[in-house]
């Protein structure tokens, strides 16, 4: 189940993305300021959307977008835990984020990710993300993409 991000969810949102990135020798609230806006779900993004996805009750996936350009939002925060990958939902997960950012007038959807990532970047390009290093915005981060709406 995908649904919109409660404070309530707010622990367990941390817990996952700090469990992931330490999975990649990354640190959480250690190169990106999006991390900290974790803290302060959902107000933080109030512009854009987070949605959480649960399976049998446990949180196992985010995703959010956030705009960064006039019909241009960042895709931010999509991780899975390890056994939530390959099931689909990383697909369902990105299809709510663009349909919301087309409902919206968005042409593209950014992203920026780190090379140690090569399975999550392989997803992004078979969804039709390009490379484009002009999209890094953390400074952990190593490669770039856009997807066109």
């Amino acid at each position: 189940m995908i649904r919109p991000v409660t404070r309530a969810d707010v622990e367990a949102v941390i817990a996952l993305v700090t469990e992931v990135l330490r999975a990649f020798g990354l640190e959480f609230g250690n190169g990106s300021a999006t991390d900290d806006a974790l803290r302060e779900l959902p107000e933080s993004y109030a512009s854009g959307a987070f949605w959480i996805a649960l399976h049998d009750g446990r949180l196992v996936g985010t995703c959010g977008v956030f705009p960064v350009a006039p019909a241009t939002y960042e895709l931010r925060k999509m991780y899975l835990s390890p056994a939530a990958r390959g099931t689909g939902l990383g697909s369902e997960l990105l299809e709510t984020a663009v349909a919301w950012a087309r409902a919206r007038g968005a042409t593209s959807l950014v992203l920026d990710t780190v090379e140690e990532m090569s399975r999550a970047i392989g997803f992004y390009e078979a969804h039709g993300f390009v490379r484009d290093d002009a999209q890094i915005r953390g400074s952990r981060c190593t490669r770039g993409y856009r997807k066109p709406l």
